[in-house]
């Protein structure tokens, strides 16, 4: 682990609620992120004009993340990805073959932001209708 990352990783720890704070955040998230509980409205699936602006959401997955299970990253993109051809607003949704793991943040951050800045510059062309913008091509 680099020295910033383990001097902010002991802070955190000798904080004095941290600690409570990390398991406050974990128990809520192994209570209720057990299922695809989203209601159509955050999909963009739920009745009304089809005009409307969608949420335009981009999901990045681990290829072996500790965090969410395989089957159920995969179940995830089946009933709710967009597919080649399909509906363009439905979301995006990526398996990394990079090799970045789930704490990006710690050796991998630069590439993460490139590629978020590459899925930020894509929905803004998509809605001015332009082509694919240019910072994904420059990273390739």
């Amino acid at each position: 682990m680099p020295d910033d990352a383990a001097k902010v990783t002991t802070e955190f720890l000798c904080s004095s609620k941290g600690v409570q704070q990390a398991l406050h955040m974990a128990r809520d998230e192994m209570q209720d992120i057990t299922e695809d509980r989203w209601d159509e409205d955050v999909w963009g699936t739920s009745a009304g004009s089809l005009c409307s602006p969608k949420t335009k959401l981009v999901f990045y997955f681990g290829q072996s993340d500790h965090w969410v299970a395989n089957h159920s990253r995969d179940e995830l993109i089946a009933a709710r990805a967009c597919r080649e051809g399909g509906d363009r607003w439905m979301p995006k949704m990526i398996v990394d073959e990079e090799g970045i793991p789930h704490g990006f943040c710690i050796r991998h951050n630069s590439i993460a932001a490139i590629k978020t800045a590459g899925f930020v510059e894509e929905i803004i062309a998509a809605d001015k209708g332009q082509a694919n913008p240019s910072v994904r091509q420059q990273v390739q």
